[in-house]
């Protein structure tokens, strides 16, 4: 059924994203599925954003961040898996590497921060969840003491 499973990672946040590994693992599997992970860099396609920054920022920004998710993708995980990383709004980005990679189902930590926020998901997660061209996994911890403020 799933044969390509997006986890996009939030390196502000690798910890928590880590906790949820294990059970990205056992999805794939389950089904016998590939893995890759994806973060996004932020906003120097702005040219407001980009006028502040030298003309190598961005490439090195991106160059920093790939290393890192390579780190965060050989300590959390027990097999190989792909990574990748791109630039612009978090959750158009998972979309845009879901759509790009046919990719069959994303998976997303999601923290309930209490009300009111408990009636939506987060915006990035309601976003992905509302316009996904897959199925959307939604994984919430079991101890919300470890949730990211």
């Amino acid at each position: 059924m799933f044969k390509k499973i997006l986890f996009p990672v939030d390196l502000a946040h690798a910890g928590f994203a880590a906790g949820f590994a294990a059970d990205v693992e056992k999805t794939a599997d389950a089904f016998g599925a590939e893995i890759e992970i994806m973060a996004a860099v932020p906003g120097f396609g702005m040219a407001i954003v980009a006028s502040y920054f030298p003309p190598e920022a961005e490439q090195r920004a991106m160059q920093e961040m790939d290393a890192r998710l390579g780190e965060f993708a050989q300590k959390a995980f027990n097999r190989p898996v792909a990574h990748s990383v791109s630039q612009g709004t978090h959750w158009k980005r998972i979309i845009d590497t879901a759509e790009d990679r046919g990719v069959d189902l994303i998976v997303l930590p999601h923290c309930d921060k209490g009300w009111p926020d408990n009636l939506l998901l987060g915006s990035c997660a309601q976003k992905v969840a509302e316009r996904a061209p897959c199925s959307v996994l939604v994984l919430r911890p079991q101890d919300r003491a470890i949730c990211p403020t």
